[in-house]
């Protein structure tokens, strides 16, 4: 039989020193597989009867017999002397007696081979009869060789204390079956158990220590414990005299005068048993509680373990109290770092609301001085302009009188008036759009752009610090739709192609009309001009964006000059870097745009942020938890949005800016890179 990949051969005979006849075992019976000859000394030494674990079969080339008859496994041995006698190189001996003829056997070798421990256990499981036997010597086991173990209980074998007998059988060497050394095993053995109760271990065994268990049957046992229970009863009707002795006098008492030593052993065998029996527990409190030593003994015992109760509970209350008190001193101290914090926090906010103060002061006072100064320079001009225009009525009066009388008059009034027309011309009157009209057009160009509000308004707000741009389909449209919104027919529409590779490029452009916003922006600081660069991926913008980012901040090109920028996907584009990337405002519309654009109701004043609503927007941004980093940008340009926009929404806007800031910074990877970075659109071929 393979047990896992194994080969177990059994020696079926052994016919020399070194040869032995063998027979694999199968399915579970030791007669079933094929005779084999083998000269391995080992196997041979191990006698009939032996099992043994083989690796590395060879045949060999050994005998040839006279035919090829098979002989029967059940055959029995015959004698060394006489196989010696019979055998030859050419003719096999017979095996057995008249059932056996001549054969041939096949010849083989081994790599390995390894004996295996032998055990017996009932094959139906009748322990009781087994241990009958085996109590009386008459225990069967149908093999030639001694058995290493022998299951008498389930899960309990025998590994020593039997001895075979010379008929064969197997005898336990004690008598008693009160108190029989039994193992059990350690490990999980590969076994292969056969149909005459033979179990061969496959791999080796590891036995626990032996233990005593009590071989007896479940009748005798409950026979000896019920012995037991009524042999205790009987102790309470003792004479009066025997209850006032000592417990140990008592026991020495009952020892002598009704146990033996075989009863000793008895009792020690089912002490388990009588544990387990509620009669015995009834019966020893009342032997005992007669006894007043013993009373007092529990009356002490009683009273430390309520000591010792009393004690832990103490030191338990006591741990948890110290717990408790050092948690509310910590507490107590967060509170007054806390407290501290927000004194300081309130005493800075007092001092700055001062400062704030004080620097609205001043801006007021620089601000009406600079209004008087411009008033009185206005006052001195006009004046001036009236002398002159006194001065040359003067002089053409004179003329007039000096001329002949002949010559046809002229007259000076006109000649003045035109004179002083061409001397102060008018300026262009220029209207403001109201707060009204321009949160009109905030509408209207959220419906035409496909922004949001929030996302117009944000544009408003920064389109003179970095460039807002307008991303996907249409999205130059909405980009001049939002500067001819702020500056109507002045504003400037810049569309960028791979000519334009400088800022001079884009002056140059008469059809931009950048060069005129420039001026115009110049002329008058306190409205916004606007300009419109459309399709900043067209071109290599980062050869002029930049430029006009730093001259602008540093004033060389005016600051009121807005500028609001596009980048489509069609087309070939070219991509923007890093550097450049940092100075635009990326936003993608969240719905479809509409037809149509906002309608110009007036130039849009230039706003500055309110320190007011600087305050006002940290102390939300406080609340969201925003980096420092990003805090101060986004206060100033939440603070130069109209009041009539919700916070939250705006923050919102902002802090999109701030992560594309962050992630161009870094290096990142962000969502918006594709209108960026990629070098050919979709519909480049």
């Amino acid at each position: 039989m393979s047990v896992s990949g194994k080969t177990v051969y059994r020696v079926k005979q052994v016919l020399a020193h070194d040869v032995a006849i063998i027979v694999e075992v199968k399915n579970a019976d030791p007669q079933s597989g094929k005779l084999k000859e083998t000269r391995d000394s080992r196997i041979a030494l191990g006698g009939a009867g032996s099992f043994w674990l083989i690796t590395g079969e060879k045949e060999q080339k050994l005998v040839v017999q006279k035919d090829d008859r098979s002989v029967p496994a059940f055959a029995g041995g015959i004698s060394t002397m006489a196989s010696r006698i019979r055998g030859s190189v050419f003719e096999l001996p017979k095996i057995g007696h008249d059932n056996a003829g001549p054969g041939k056997l096949d010849a083989v070798s081994f790599a390995t081979a390894t004996r295996l421990s032998v055990g017996y256990s009932p094959q139906e499981g009748d322990f009781g009869d087994l241990v009958s036997a085996l109590s009386e010597g008459s225990l069967h086991v149908p093999l030639d060789a001694s058995v290493a173990a022998i299951e008498v209980q389930s899960g309990h074998w025998l590994t020593s204390g039997f001895e075979a007998l010379p008929s064969g059988r197997y005898k336990l060497r004690q008598q008693s079956l009160r108190s029989v050394a039994t193992a059990t095993l350690k490990n999980s053995p590969e076994t292969m158990k056969l149909g005459n109760g033979l179990v061969v271990f496959v791999s080796p065994p590891k036995w626990s220590e032996a233990k005593d268990t009590d071989l007896r049957s479940e009748e005798e046992i409950h026979q000896t414990v019920e012995q037991w229970l009524s042999r205790s009863k009987q102790v309470l009707s003792l004479p009066h005299g025997a209850h006032s002795l000592e417990p140990a006098e008592l026991l020495h008492l009952l020892a002598v005068r009704a146990i033996s030593e075989e009863e000793k052993a008895d009792l020690a065998s089912i002490a388990g048993r009588l544990s387990k029996r509620s009669e015995l527990s009834d019966i020893l409190p009342e032997m005992l509680g007669r006894d007043p030593a013993f009373r007092g003994r529990l009356a002490a015992f009683e009273e430390t373990e309520r000591t010792r109760l009393r004690t832990e509970l103490e030191e338990r209350l006591r741990k948890e109290i110290e717990a408790e008190s050092a948690r509310l001193a910590a507490l107590r101290i967060e509170v007054a770092d806390a407290e501290t914090k927000l004194a300081t926090f309130s005493h800075r906010e007092a001092l700055l609301r001062s400062e704030t103060e004080k620097h609205e002061e001043a801006l007021r006072s620089r601000i009406a001085s600079a209004a008087e100064a411009i008033r009185s320079e206005s006052s001195r001009e006009t004046a001036a302009i009236r002398d002159e225009v006194a001065r040359l009525r003067d002089d053409m009066v004179q003329i007039a009188t000096a001329a002949p009388a002949s010559a046809e008059p002229v007259a000076p009034a006109p000649v003045v008036a035109e004179q002083a027309e061409e001397a102060v011309p008018p300026a262009r009157l220029l209207a403001l759009a109201s707060e009204d009209q321009r949160k009109e057009i905030l509408y209207e160009l959220a419906v035409a752009t496909g922004l949001t509000l929030a996302d117009v308004a944000a544009v408003v707000a920064t389109f003179t610090d970095v460039v807002p741009v307008l991303l996907g389909p249409d999205s130059a449209a909405g980009a001049v739709d939002i500067a001819t919104a702020v500056a109507g027919d002045d504003a400037a529409i810049v569309f960028c192609d791979p000519t334009k590779i400088s800022l001079t490029d884009l002056l140059n452009d008469e059809h931009s009309g950048l060069r005129e916003a420039i001026e115009k922006a110049k002329d008058r600081p306190e409205m916004l001009l606007a300009a419109a660069l459309c399709s900043i991926t067209s071109g290599p913008c980062e050869y002029w964006l930049p430029q006009m980012i730093e001259m602008r901040r540093v004033g060389r090109l005016p600051r009121n000059l807005a500028l609001v920028a596009s980048a489509g996907v069609d087309g070939l584009r070219v991509p923007i870097p890093d550097s450049t990337l940092r100075h635009l405002f990326p936003l993608k519309p969240s719905k479809t745009p509409r037809p149509g654009s906002a309608k110009f109701e007036g130039f849009w004043p230039m706003t500055s942020a309110d320190p007011e609503r600087v305050r006002q927007a940290l102390a939300i941004l406080l609340d969201r938890d925003v980096e420092r980093s990003a805090m101060q940008t986004v206060a100033r340009a939440l603070a130069r949005t109209p009041s009539w926009i919700k916070g939250s929404d705006a923050i919102d806007v902002f802090l999109r800016q701030a992560k594309w800031l962050a992630s161009t910074a870094a290096g990142n990877e962000h969502e918006y890179d594709e209108y960026f970075m990629s070098i050919e659109g979709a519909d480049n071929v």
